[in-house]
């Protein structure tokens, strides 16, 4: 996700959607429903409008700079952290499993840390290959149609790669395909429909990766009724929702400037539950220990030189 910094600067500008800002800070709150509560009917979307935003910023990031210094701060943005957090949750792990670190035993293991959640820091920087081609060469109505329909096929490829795995592939152990194939072939396509859509609205043609999104969902439900196979279009929808509400407020930015770090650091105020009140705790307790708990973090590494630049 973008930056503080970089959503300070979008803010300035007149034609920005302060609602794009609180639909972030919405995004990172389902996904600690879901990680809490077990909402997956919440954590599917959440996930999928984080991805959409993830992408949809950096393909205007990479336009307003020209390319220049993108891939030193996006490495900056994500990388860093990544290495930062893996570090951080491999002692956690330490400190309280009795078994040995199996998940190093797997190679794949090193796309997903420690923490499965972790999965998406290495996914959104291998996919910023994506991010200057079409922000460079999708540029007319007729380039857009183009690499719109070559969504669709990738769409329903990765799906069917994703239904393959199952439930299981979204936990630690138990799916026929390895981690994190299977949260890389859900967020593909989404991700890159992010990015599609920062030029739709460019050129003014959003109903294109809006039509894109209908048929790749389409397709999908024909081949896999499942609660993930519908989930582009449905992201896509409430991105267009809210990217046309004329609402306003400096709150709204504020709030977004702290979805990294509620997505970041849930993982561990729900362990610090677990530890209080043990395994059988209400969710509802869980959740809200995990959420204000890394509300109340996120605020502290904001106040640090060196830790702000990590959530």
């Amino acid at each position: 996700m973008a930056g503080d910094g970089a959503a300070k600067a979008r803010a300035k500008r007149a034609d920005y959607r302060r609602a794009i800002d609180l639909l972030r800070f919405l995004a990172a709150t389902g996904i600690v429903l879901d990680h809490t509560l077990g909402w997956a009917f919440v954590g599917y979307p959440a996930l999928g409008l984080f991805l959409i935003l993830t992408s949809y910023f950096g393909v205007g990031s990479y336009r307003r700079s020209g390319g220049a210094d993108f891939w030193s701060s996006r490495a900056r943005r994500i990388l860093i952290p990544w290495l930062f957090w893996c570090a951080l949750y491999r002692v956690v792990w330490e400190l309280v499993s009795d078994a040995p670190f199996a998940l190093l035993t797997d190679p794949f293991s090193l796309l997903i840390g420690p923490s499965i959640h972790l999965w998406f820091l290495p996914f959104a920087a291998a996919a910023l290959v994506f991010i200057p081609s079409i922000g460079r060469d999708v540029e007319t109505r007729r380039q857009l149609i183009v690499a719109s329909a070559v969504l669709v096929p990738m769409s329903v490829i990765l799906g069917l790669i994703h239904a393959k795995a199952g439930l299981e592939g979204w936990q630690l152990a138990g799916s026929p395909i390895p981690q994190p194939v299977p949260q890389w072939a859900f967020a593909l396509p989404i991700y890159v429909w992010g990015a599609l859509a920062a030029v739709s609205h460019r050129i003014g043609r959003p109903q294109i990766t809006l039509a894109a999104a209908a048929l790749s969902s389409a397709m999908m439900l024909a081949l896999d009724w499942d609660v993930a196979s519908g989930q582009l279009i449905l992201c896509a929808v409430v991105f267009e929702v809210f990217y046309r509400l004329p609402w306003k407020g400096e709150w709204m930015t504020k709030l977004a400037g702290y979805a990294f770090g509620l997505y970041l650091m849930h993982p561990f105020f729900l362990l610090v539950a677990y530890k209080l009140f043990g395994a059988d705790v209400d969710r509802g307790i869980g959740f809200a220990v995990a959420f204000f708990g890394a509300w109340a973090g996120t605020w502290v590494f904001k106040q640090l030189p060196v830790l702000k630049t990590l959530v």
